[in-house]
């Protein structure tokens, strides 16, 4: 008597929301206008994240906010773009991996806090991140001038590591 309805939050499942790409029955399809993000030094990377995330107030989650789940995908999405402005290409693609996931978590679930949204962010794990198709190519070209000066800056230093010390001691026998 006098309920009207009955709403039930399963608070044990575990939810995920995707930013940059949608899985599908062929596999995943891009979604630029979330994946394409401006980085520090003024490039452009395409990045493509997965956060894993729970009910944890059923009352906050159902009642103090209109979708909750929309607000995780923009908090998510905000976050995102806010380590991602923070660093340089060069560091988003090669080693900064781990750190960006390390900070985008935190900064996110502090957003769903401040709206009182009711969810808890479990995992953030960062999918992809390469830059946009257009110049992929030349990126590679970039990559692979760094591998080529590299390899030859050590070819060099070890011919002059096998050449200097015959030189010094040809100079010492003569003297």
């Amino acid at each position: 008597r006098f309920i009207d309805t009955v709403l039930k939050v399963d608070i044990s499942r575990q939810r995920i929301v995707e930013i940059g790409y949608r899985m599908g029955e062929g596999g995943h399809s891009p979604i630029p206008q979330e994946a394409l993000m401006l980085t520090e030094d003024e490039n452009i990377v395409n990045i493509r994240l997965a956060v894993q995330y729970q009910v944890a107030d059923p009352v906050k989650y159902l009642f103090k906010i209109t979708h909750p789940d929309n607000a995780l995908k923009q908090a998510a999405e905000s976050a995102l773009r806010e380590v991602v402005g923070r660093h340089s290409m060069d560091f988003i693609l090669t080693k900064g991996r781990t750190q960006l996931v390390q900070q985008i978590q935190p900064l996110m679930q502090e957003i769903l806090d401040q709206y009182d949204t009711g969810l808890n962010v479990t995992t953030v794990n960062l999918q992809d991140a390469q830059p946009p198709e257009d110049v992929q190519e030349a990126f590679a070209d970039v990559i692979k001038a760094r591998e080529d000066k590299q390899r030859l800056k050590n070819e060099a230093d070890a011919y002059s590591k096998d050449v200097i010390p015959k030189a010094r001691g040809g100079a010492a026998r003569q003297l």
